[in-house]
């Protein structure tokens, strides 16, 4: 099983139109998102639809949640359609299930968390602190744009990075997204 895994879309949506093509390329059987569809890029709301046209499973980030409350810090929610407004207002803080036999959790920076990021250098204890947390073999986070896949106890902590590509200073510039191999555990950066 391939579960393809992106993150921090930031509304460019010509990213996740290559991303998804090469994801279909790629033969993924089911597609995750973790968050921050919009903010930052141009397209917001062909973002969202693209999401919403595949039925991507879509946590919500902090800046889905900024747009959807109308936050100062967000630059789409101005231009939101009311079709993308209640998709934002859709999404759940987290997502969990099981792919052959292996639990997974999607959150967008932490367990309970859509602000607070999980960094590539994070220690063993606090690893397994969030996949307890989370109650997961595997926990899939977004926000910090940093790709990176860590072990803990046979437990896999991981981030796909930023899907967008082109970015203000100081945002992290992404363009990647990641593959998750089921049951084998078995994450790639792409």
């Amino acid at each position: 099983m391939r579960l393809a895994v992106i993150s921090d879309l930031h509304a460019d949506a010509h990213a996740l139109r290559d991303a998804l093509a090469q994801i279909d390329r790629l033969g993924c059987e089911k597609i995750v998102c973790a968050g921050d569809t919009v903010d930052y890029g141009l397209f917001p709301n062909e973002t969202i639809a693209l999401l919403a046209r595949r039925a991507i499973p879509t946590v919500r980030g902090n800046h889905d949640r900024w747009a959807r409350d109308g936050d100062y810090r967000s630059d789409s929610s101005r231009i939101l359609t009311a079709t993308s407004v209640a998709f934002l207002e859709g999404l759940p803080a987290g997502l969990t299930f099981r792919i052959d036999g292996v639990r997974i959790a999607v959150w967008h920076a932490r367990p309970n968390s859509d602000i607070n990021g999980i960094f590539p250098d994070a220690s063993a204890v606090e690893l397994a602190s969030q996949l307890d947390r989370a109650e997961a073999d595997v926990l899939i986070v977004g926000h910090t744009h940093i790709p990176f896949a860590r072990f803990v106890d046979r437990r896999l902590v991981c981030n796909p990075g930023a899907l967008l590509r082109d970015a203000p200073a100081p945002v992290l510039k992404g363009g990647s997204f990641g593959v998750l191999e089921l049951p084998e555990m078995r994450f790639t950066v792409l």
